[in-house]
């Protein structure tokens, strides 16, 4: 696809998409939430090369999936399934990028998942389990994400990209986490939304600038 097709789609779909959401218009939102981070994963493979940016746009599509079943009525766990093979698959990407330990970046991304499965885990009900496993594969990949931040490189979306793509992401998520189980945020599907776009944004950026 031309390159300044696929940006002019990616936008307008997210443009309907918000029209979607503020109008509740439920077909609207489905069958245009996802197309902005397929556009993503798209450039990605294209400019990215092999390896890690690979598995950023691998990841991406994951997310688009995610998208969808989050979109859909009884489809949470799967989409939570979803969105933690794409954090799966950016660890790995990240590992690739850095390989710095970073063991002293556990202790804020600890606090950050205790703090939601302590205001998550009372209300989630049969979902407890694959709640708990899903925040300690999105801690590890803020994790690593921050690890990223460490190596010395002169760029700066290369060194805190990944960092501040998961903090966007990661608050995200804690968005929905209480907005479904603890409670109700009116508006919340905007700040969730935005936030998670300019996360997948930041990841596909840095994958394409690295170019591997």
């Amino acid at each position: 696809m031309n390159p300044v097709l696929l940006i002019v789609t990616a936008v307008l779909a997210a443009c309907l998409y918000l029209v979607g959401l503020a109008l509740d218009l439920f077909w609207l939102k489905l069958l245009t939430k996802p197309w902005l981070v397929v556009a993503l994963a798209v450039a990605v493979w294209r400019h990215a090369g092999s390896g890690a940016g690979r598995r950023i746009a691998w990841g991406l599509l994951a997310g688009a999936v995610g998208d969808v079943c989050l979109a859909l009525p009884n489809a949470f766990l799967p989409g939570m399934i979803a969105f933690a093979i794409g954090h799966g698959l950016y660890v790995a990407a990240f590992l690739q990028w850095s390989r710095t330990p970073g063991l002293a970046l556990l202790a804020p991304v600890t606090i950050f998942a205790g703090t939601g499965l302590w205001l998550m885990l009372p209300g989630a009900g049969a979902l407890t389990l694959p709640l708990a496993v899903y925040v300690l594969v999105i801690g590890a990949m803020i994790w690593r994400a921050a690890a990223c931040a460490l190596e010395p490189q002169a760029d700066a979306l290369i060194r805190w990209g990944p960092l501040a793509g998961a903090i966007l992401f990661g608050f995200s998520d804690m968005l929905i986490g209480i907005h479904r189980f603890a409670q109700p945020l009116p508006g919340a599907a905007f700040a969730i939304i935005l936030t998670y776009w300019a996360g997948q944004t930041l990841f596909a950026a840095t994958a394409i600038r690295r170019k591997a």
